[in-house]
C-alpha cells in the first residue's frame, strides 16, 4: 500500500503504470470493502478501514472508499466496542475528514465535535479540534468560493453550523460552564483563522496535505483577503464570548478581542462603511456593514460582561475602532447611546474600588481606560465634553494615583486643545493600528494562581496542536535526507555502565532508555558468565527506589535465565514508569545457582503401580535441587535527574516574565580555570567563542533550552538562561552568571584564568528545588 501510493518517475511509462496502479488499487479495495461489512472482529475492522483511508489518498483514490472506511470505524464508536481504542478512532477520522465529500463532511462535523467532547486525553483532544476547525474553514471557503463561481450553495457549510448541537449551543451561550471545552472550541477557531491568514505553506509533499492546502488555495481564491469573510462568521458567531465568566481565566476571550481587532483594522472600521463611488466591491459593503452591526451588538454587550478584566480589554477593542461619526446623534442622556453605554464603562473602570489583584490587573485597567478616553474625545467632540467631566471627576477622587493624576491633566489639556483647533486631531488620536496589546499573562510578572496557571497551559496545547497541524516538522527523515548525517536530530547512544565487580563470576552491564511522552524509562540489562561452567539457572532482581514504579504495582521484577553457556552475553529489559520528578535507581541483585538441577535423588527405578501415594510424593519431591545461591550484590544504577527534564522553548521575553514570579529557589558558587592569557581571553577577542565559557562544556548535552546568552567580553563575565520542563508540567529556569577573579596587578599583564560562577536554579515548585537540593 506505501509503496502504491509513491509515484512512478520514469517519464515513458508513466501512463501505463498509473493506470496498472489504479487497477492495482481498486482490486486491492474490492478484496478489502468486504470486511468492513462483515467482519465481526473490531480490530480487524479498525484495521481494514484505516488502509482503505491510505488507498483513497493515493492519486485517483475515490472519495467513496474514504466514506465508507470512515462509516464503518465510527460503528464501532456507537456500538461501544472498540472502546479502548477511542482517541484512536477519532484521531483517524479527523486526519482524514479532507477525503469525504462535501455533503459528508458537513454531516460529521456535530458528531465529532461530541465526540471529541468526551476524550480524556488532552492532547488528543486538542489536536481533533485542530483538525476540525481547520476542516470546517476549509469547508466555509471552498463553499463560498463555488457559490462565487456559480455552482448552487450547500446547506451546513458555514461556521455557525459547528455550533448548531444545542449542547453545543447552550455551552457558548451560559455565561458559568463546568468544562473547558468551550475555551479550547474557541481558541481553537480563532488561531486557526490567524492561520490562515498566514501565506499557505508550499506544496511539496503528496497526500493528505496538498489536498488541503489545495481546497485553502481554491477557497482563498489566491484573493489575499477571502480568509477574513470566514473570519468575520467565527467572529459573529462567537460573540457571547465575551459575556463569559470562565473563573479568571482569560485565554479564550483573548484570542477573540485579538480577531475581532485585526478584522476591524483590516476593513478600516473607524472610517465607515465604504460606498460603491468609493471603489468598494458588493462583498467588500456587505462585510463591513455586517462589522459595524457586530460592533453596535458588542457595545451593548458591554454592560452583561461579568469578568471585570475583559470589560477594559473589550471596551479598549470597541472604542479604538468604532465609527463615531456614524453614530446618530440622539439624546446626550440616552442610556441606550452607544457613546452614553462606552462612557459609563470608562466610568466603571476607572472607579472600581473593590478591585483585588486577582480579579482585575487595576493599573491596567486604568490605562487602558485612559487611552481610551484620549483617543476618543479626540476624535469627537461630544465625547469630548462628556469625557472631560469624567476625567476631572476622577481626578479629584482619592481613587487616581499621582501617575493617573498627571495623565489625566495632559489628556484634559489635548482634548481641549483639539477642541479649538478641530483640524489638528492627531495631536490625541493616532491611527488605529491592528494589534491587540492585552494578553492573558495578568501581570508583566506571573503570579501562580489557578487560573492563569491553565491559562498558560491551555495556550500550550492549542498552539502545539496547531502549529503541528498547519506547519509540521519535517520529520526526521527529512531530516537526514536533506541535511546529512551530521544535523542533531540523531541520538547519541546511550553509554553502558558495568555494575559488577572486576573478579565476579558475572558480568553485568547497563543501559536506560527513557522516553517522556508515556513517563518511562527501560532498563536494558546484559549478563555474561564469565566462569567456565555453564550455570543453569540465574536470576535478575531489579528493586526500585525513588519515584519509579512497576506497571502492575509488585515491589520488585524477577528475570529467571536459564543455561547461561560460559561467555554468552544473554539480554533482558524492565521497563518502569516514573510518578514525579524525584531522584531515583534500579538496584539490581543477581541470584546465580552454581547447584541448580544437578539432583542426586532421581534415580529411582521401581515396577510399583504408578498410582501408588508413596510414589507420587517421591516423585512430587524430586523437584530438580536448588540448592544454595551465591548472591551477587551490583553497584545501583542511579537516574541523573536531568533524564527527567525536557528542553522547553520559550522566548526570552516570556522567560524574564516568568523567572521572578517561580517561588522555589536554589544557588549554588563554583569555580572554574579556563585557558587563554589574559588579554586574549578579554576584549581583543571580540568574535568566536569565548575561551572562557569553557567550564561549562558539559551543560550542551544536557536537556535545556538556551533562551539567551549575554557575554561581557571586557571583563571577562558572562550570564547565561537556560529553560527545561519536567515531565510531568514544572518549569525550571536556570540562570548562571560568570565574572573572573581580577588578578591585583592587571597591567603587568598578569592572567586571570579564575572563573567564579553562580547557578541559581528557579522552580514552579519547592519539590523540584528540593531534589535538586538533595
Amino acid at each position: 500500500i506505501r509503496k502504491i501510493s509513491k509515484g512512478s518517475k520514469v517519464n515513458g511509462t508513466v501512463v501505463d503504470s498509473n493506470a496498472e496502479k489504479l487497477v492495482g488499487v481498486s482490486d486491492l479495495v474490492t478484496h478489502l470493502a468486504p470486511f468492513l461489512a462483515s467482519s465481526l472482529e473490531p480490530a480487524l475492522i479498525f484495521d481494514v478501514g484505516i488502509n482503505m483511508l491510505y488507498l483513497a489518498d493515493v492519486p485517483g483514490g475515490k472519495p467513496e472508499w474514504a466514506s465508507q472506511s470512515i462509516i464503518a470505524i465510527l460503528t464501532l464508536w456507537d456500538r461501544q466496542e472498540f472502546a479502548s481504542a477511542r482517541e484512536s478512532i477519532v484521531r483517524a477520522v479527523v486526519t482524514n475528514l479532507h477525503l469525504l465529500d462535501l455533503h459528508m463532511q458537513v454531516s460529521l462535523f456535530k458528531r465529532l465535535l461530541l465526540m471529541v467532547r468526551n476524550l480524556r486525553a488532552e492532547s488528543d483532544r486538542m489536536h481533533a479540534l485542530a483538525c476540525i476547525c481547520r476542516t470546517a474553514l476549509c469547508v466555509d471557503l471552498f463553499a463560498k468560493e463555488s457559490v462565487r463561481r456559480g455552482q448552487k450553495p450547500l446547506a451546513g457549510t458555514d461556521i455557525a453550523s459547528l455550533f448548531e448541537d444545542p449542547s453545543v449551543k447552550d455551552d457558548l451561550h451560559n455565561v458559568t460552564s463546568k468544562s473547558l471545552f468551550r475555551e479550547e472550541l474557541v481558541a481553537t477557531l480563532v488561531e486557526s483563522c490567524f492561520q490562515l491568514s498566514l501565506p499557505l505553506p508550499e506544496q511539496k509533499n503528496s497526500g493528505m496535505e496538498s489536498r488541503v492546502i489545495g481546497a485553502l488555495a481554491y477557497g482563498t481564491g489566491y484573493g489575499a483577503l477571502n480568509w477574513t469573510e470566514t473570519a468575520l462568521e467565527v467572529v459573529e458567531v462567537c460573540r457571547p464570548c465575551v459575556k463569559w465568566d470562565c473563573d479568571g481565566r482569560t485565554y479564550a476571550v483573548d484570542c477573540y478581542l485579538k480577531l475581532l481587532v485585526r478584522l476591524c483594522h483590516i476593513y478600516d472600521t473607524r472610517g465607515g462603511v465604504k460606498r460603491v463611488k468609493d471603489g468598494a466591491s458588493q462583498d467588500q459593503i456587505l462585510n463591513e456593514t455586517r462589522l459595524q452591526n457586530l460592533q453596535r451588538d458588542l457595545v451593548k454587550d458591554l454592560r452583561e460582561v461579568s469578568t471585570s478584566r475583559i470589560c477594559a480589554r473589550l471596551l479598549w477593542a470597541i472604542s479604538e475602532h468604532i465609527n463615531l461619526e456614524g453614530l446618530d446623534p440622539l439624546l446626550a442622556d440616552d442610556p441606550e447611546d452607544p457613546l452614553n453605554i462606552i462612557v459609563s464603562n470608562i466610568h466603571k473602570v476607572l472607579f472600581n474600588a473593590d478591585a483585588s489583584t486577582d480579579t482585575t490587573n487595576r493599573p491596567q485597567d486604568v490605562q487602558a481606560a485612559l487611552l481610551c478616553a484620549q483617543r476618543l474625545g479626540s476624535r469627537h467632540a461630544r465625547a469630548g465634553q462628556l469625557l472631560t467631566k469624567e476625567l476631572e471627576e476622577f481626578r479629584t477622587s482619592t481613587l487616581a494615583d499621582s501617575v493617573n493624576k498627571h495623565q489625566c491633566r495632559m489628556i484634559l489639556q489635548r482634548i481641549k486643545y483639539i477642541s479649538n483647533r478641530p483640524e489638528s486631531r492627531w495631536v490625541g488620536a493616532s491611527e488605529a493600528r491592528g494589534d491587540y496589546p492585552f494578553s492573558h499573562h495578568k501581570l508583566t510578572v506571573q503570579f501562580y494562581d489557578a487560573s492563569a496557571a491553565q491559562d498558560r497551559k491551555l495556550e500550550g496545547l492549542v498552539h502545539k496542536a496547531i502549529l503541528e497541524l498547519w506547519r509540521p516538522d519535517p520529520s526526521e527523515l527529512t531530516l537526514l535526507l536533506t541535511k546529512g548525517i551530521d544535523s542533531a536530530s540523531l541520538k547519541v547512544p546511550p553509554t553502558a555502565r558495568t555494575l559488577t565487580g572486576s573478579s565476579d563470576p558475572c558480568y553485568i552491564e547497563a543501559y536506560h532508555l527513557a522516553d517522556a511522552g508515556d513517563g518511562r524509562i527501560t532498563l536494558h540489562l546484559k549478563v555474561l558468565n564469565l566462569t567456565e561452567l555453564e550455570l543453569n539457572r540465574v536470576d535478575v532482581r531489579v528493586g526500585l527506589s525513588g519515584s519509579l514504579y512497576f506497571m502492575d504495582g509488585s515491589p520488585l521484577a524477577v528475570r529467571q535465565l536459564r543455561n547461561l553457556v560460559s561467555q554468552d552475553p544473554v539480554l533482558c529489559s524492565v521497563t518502569v514508569g516514573v510518578s514525579q520528578f524525584e531522584r531515583c535507581g534500579f538496584w539490581v541483585q543477581v541470584l546465580y545457582y552454581p547447584f541448580f538441577g544437578s539432583g542426586t535423588v532421581g534415580d529411582y527405578d521401581g515396577d510399583y503401580s504408578e498410582e501408588d501415594p508413596q510414589i507420587m510424593r517421591l516423585k512430587r519431591s524430586l523437584r530438580p535441587e536448588l540448592g544454595e545461591p551465591v548472591i551477587l550484590r551490583c553497584q545501583p544504577y542511579k537516574i541523573p535527574l536531568t533524564e527527567l527534564l525536557l528542553p522547553h522553548k520559550i522566548s526570552p521575553v516570556e522567560f524574564f516574565r516568568l523567572w521572578p514570579s517561580l517561588p522555589a529557589v536554589v544557588e549554588y558558587t563554583g569555580t572554574y580555570i579556563y585557558e587563554g592569557s589574559g588579554f586574549k581571553a578579554t576584549a581583543a577577542q571580540q568574535y568566536g567563542s569565548s575561551p572562557f565559557l569553557s567550564g561549562l562544556k558539559s551543560l550542551y548535552s544536557k536537556p535545556f533550552h538556551r533562551v539567551c546568552s549575554h557575554i561581557i567580553r571586557t571583563v571577562a563575565g558572562f550570564q547565561l538562561c537556560y529553560a527545561a520542563k519536567t515531565w510531568h508540567g514544572g518549569f525550571s529556569g536556570l540562570m548562571i552568571f560568570g565574572a573572573s577573579e581580577v588578578s591585583r596587578n592587571v597591567d603587568l599583564g598578569d592572567e586571570t584564568t579564575t572563573m567564579m560562577c553562580k547557578f541559581v536554579v528557579r522552580a514552579s515548585d519547592a519539590s523540584i528545588t528540593k531534589q535538586i537540593e538533595s
